[in-house]
């Protein structure tokens, strides 16, 4: 017999959307959508193309649940979460662009490992909440963090995947209300009972992966997802140090208590997490731990985010059955408890495997502040400079003028040189926050080292970077979780697609 005809709007190997993206490979495939390694043929570059099953692209609610998931992640900006470049609809095929990025994800390490040390794991916890933090100011809740939602991509970058049953404030009407959304061994209870959450609900989620990093398991662990659901509701969790001696007292503290039950319990926010864990992966003491709430007043109930309107029946999971034994199993029937709360759990869908959430990652410290200093080109490896008198207008608080390199037939730096830059003195050593790069350039990679003395002419050998970006769009803001230093060093490794980079401001946080 012969293939069937292709039905109109089809994405398979050789399509080309949008009269622009060339389908090549499928990566994953989930249950609203399939993952294809593409390649942009106006920029000549891989991306990653989203594209709607086509038997769901017929049904428009799918389509509007699949464009906000585009939208949602499109206003984060944060190296772990997404780069969208586009959304097309052509001919029945709705997609999404993103950046391509390739690594394991944390689920297949942890598989191969079993448990991480200390350090690296807070090291991975601490930027899956910097990523957390930043979408939880935008007003969005994940809902759905897991280690097989979590990219450990090949440069060193902790990439969150996956904001497909994410939920923004201003599109509260795509998720069912009082419905659980979510992967069963990772839920807050919260999530459990079917009542509106907020970014704890992340942060318990992230405690738990947390957990499984230390201990090589999970928390709760039953025969069925329900079960497994409901185990957190009436129980508390282990310590990790009762399982494993080795686990360091602070990290033991900081795990237990985003574990905790009631919201108001955890850690208030993304962010003081973030803190917490970057200080005790970079052997610095943790800061104090946030106050817990006042026990003379009710405790503050979960909820959606204070914009979120009453939500509508037609939101449908992307979840991924890579969770172990129990995600290859299909969910149980919704079933009530106490009060009617709904438990719906659907298990559809696979892992994305190489296509991660690119943008910025951010720690704003309480006590950081933005410190005065004075920019130098920098081009160890060349001969004629790098518009070394233009270097000062990178500094001068004033975003219309603007320092560039020179401009490069190819706009991969490397295959000249290994790069060139900015050397920012900071007046005396200090502990450097946050590095912020203003510039509309697009496509553009750089790193920044916070060094010690005038870096020498063999920069950057033998010394790492803090912080990267890869073929970045617009502005950036690294974080750079308290290095030490006297000098930040912005060096460039790619420049816009046009073969310079303009870099209108560069600001740096210290504590």
């Amino acid at each position: 017999m012969g293939s069937p005809p292709d039905r109109p709007g089809a994405a398979r190997h050789g399509t080309v959307i949008a009269g622009r993206y060339r389908l090549e490979h499928p990566l994953a495939t989930g249950g609203m959508a399939r993952v294809w390694q593409a390649t942009d043929r106006v920029l000549d570059r891989p991306v990653a193309v989203k594209v709607l099953l086509d038997h769901l692209a017929e049904d428009r609610s799918f389509v509007r649940r699949f464009r906000s998931e585009a939208i949602a992640a499109a206003r984060l900006t944060h190296p772990s979460v997404v780069s969208v470049y586009d959304t097309c609809s052509d001919d029945g095929v709705e997609a999404i662009v993103m950046e391509l990025v390739e690594g394991p994800t944390l689920r297949h390490r942890l598989d191969a490992e079993g448990r991480l040390p200390p350090r690296e794991a807070a090291r991975i916890a601490g930027r899956i909440a910097d990523a957390l933090a930043t979408a939880h100011r935008a007003g969005i809740v994940h809902r759905d963090i897991k280690p097989a939602n979590v990219l450990l991509s090949d440069d060193g970058r902790v990439v969150v995947t996956d904001f497909g049953i994410a939920k923004a404030s201003e599109h509260g009407d795509l998720t069912a209300g009082g419905q659980m959304l979510g992967t069963a061994k990772y839920l807050a209870p919260e999530q459990v009972e079917g009542t509106g959450v907020d970014g704890r609900a992340d942060v318990y989620a992230l405690g738990v992966v947390l957990f499984e990093m230390l201990c090589g398991r999970v928390p709760f662990l039953a025969d069925t997802e329900a079960a497994t659901a409901l185990a957190r509701l009436g129980q508390d969790p282990p310590r990790p140090r009762d399982l494993y001696p080795d686990v360091p007292a602070d990290l033991d503290r900081i795990t237990l208590r985003t574990l905790a039950r009631g919201p108001a319990d955890r850690w208030p926010d993304a962010a003081s997490l973030a803190r917490s864990l970057g200080a005790f992966a970079a052997g610095r003491p943790p800061p104090a731990d946030p106050p817990l709430p006042d026990r003379s007043v009710a405790p503050e109930p979960a909820r959606t985010p204070s914009r979120d309107p009453d939500p509508g029946p037609d939101d449908v999971d992307d979840l991924d059955p890579d969770e172990g034994d129990l995600g290859d199993r299909p969910g149980p029937a919704p079933m009530r408890r106490g009060g009617g709360a709904l438990l719906a759990i659907g298990v559809v869908g696979a892992a994305l495997l190489i296509v991660g959430l690119l943008g910025w990652r951010l720690i704003t410290p309480d006590d950081a502040a933005t410190i005065a200093v004075t920019a130098t080109a920098f081009d160890p490896h060349g001969t004629a400079g790098e518009n070394d008198d233009d270097a000062p207008l990178a500094v001068d608080g004033d975003p219309s003028t603007a320092w560039s390199t020179e401009r490069y037939n190819d706009p991969d730096i490397t295959v000249l040189k290994p790069g060139v830059g900015l050397v920012l003195d900071l007046g005396g050593s200090r502990r450097v926050e946050r590095v912020a790069v203003t510039t509309d350039d697009e496509g553009w990679s750089a790193q920044v080292f916070v060094v010690a003395g005038t870096p020498g002419d063999d920069f950057p050998a033998d010394v790492d970077a803090v912080a990267s970006v890869r073929e970045h769009d617009g502005p950036a803001r690294f974080a750079v979780d308290g290095a030490e230093g006297d000098r930040v060093v912005l060096w460039i490794t790619r420049t816009g697609v046009d073969g310079t980079l303009a870099v209108a401001e560069v600001e740096v946080e210290t504590t």
